[in-house]
């Protein structure tokens, strides 16, 4: 793969995905969000969301059966065993998202920086991160470096069909490293405090008003979020440049809470459909 063109505008059929994607789309370049399949270059669908099952299901239906599917997944799904339900049900999803079909590629990606906008609105609001995500070193990953690959394999069907791939950040930081670099930037003090998971639990669904299911959910995908993976060498093997430094993430987090616009506020990290 070589550096995408950007004059080129790539069409994409969304089938779904966490509530931060879709304005990020909107506001890419090069990238154009359309409802017709006869107009897309491919479909997307993110199954490495927080309730990844109800996407990859609906990429059973046959809306656009011909399409090149891109399947957005998570970071070390190929490894899931039956005691990560997270990533055993991002894997149920994968499976669902391209069963039937020839034209496939599964990106699996590190923890973007859209699931850190809600640190930054946390920040701002309360000074204050509550996770359960652990002290390891991550190698989180801009999403405009997932768009360039995406915009690639588009281009590129021998190295798109029925493949999969990893993608990861130049930098591995701790979260708690990451809510001193955001607070930072929003000019603002903060502090990461760790929180058991039946504490996180009750808090959303007693105090934010998610349902349990969906609450559930989010100790597991934040232990995925702050699990330590080797670098990947894919974004600069497809894109000849390093992937993006995750002062970039942090940029476009901080952002985001400045400009609501960007994105559908978020009750807790990560960002997803359990919110009233």
């Amino acid at each position: 793969m070589s550096e995408p063109e950007r004059t080129n505008t790539i069409r994409l059929l969304v089938i779904g995905g966490r509530p931060t994607l879709p304005p990020a789309l909107h506001e890419a370049p090069g990238v154009s969000v359309v409802h017709d399949p006869a107009e897309a270059d491919a479909a997307l669908v993110d199954v490495g969301s927080l309730t990844p099952a109800a996407h990859g299901e609906a990429c059973r239906y046959p809306l656009a059966p011909r399409l090149p599917l891109i399947v957005i997944s998570a970071l070390g799904v190929d490894k899931a065993g039956t005691d990560d339900p997270y990533l055993a049900e991002v894997s149920r999803a994968e499976t669902a998202a391209v069963e039937g079909r020839d034209d496939w590629c599964v990106l699996r990606r590190a923890p973007l920086d859209l699931d850190l906008v809600q640190v930054a609105r946390q920040i701002t609001e309360f000074s204050t991160v509550y996770g359960c995500f652990g002290d390891n070193p991550v190698p989180w990953l801009a999403f405009e470096d997932v768009l360039d690959v995406i915009r690639e394999a588009v281009a590129a069907p021998d190295r798109r069909r029925g493949r999969a791939y990893q993608l990861t950040g130049a930098e591995p930081v701790r979260v708690g490293d990451l809510v001193g670099m955001l607070a930072d930037s929003l000019d603002r003090k903060a502090e990461y405090h760790p929180l058991d998971p039946a504490h996180l639990v009750e808090a959303l669904s007693a105090t934010v008003g998610w349902s349990l299911d969906t609450a559930l959910r989010v100790p597991h995908h934040q232990h995925w979020a702050g699990t330590a993976h080797p670098l990947s060498p894919t974004v600069e093997r497809a894109l000849g440049r390093p992937p993006r430094p995750v002062s970039t993430c942090v940029a476009r987090a901080a952002a985001a809470v400045a400009t609501p616009a960007a994105g559908a506020p978020e009750p807790a990290l990560p960002t997803e459909e359990g919110r009233p």
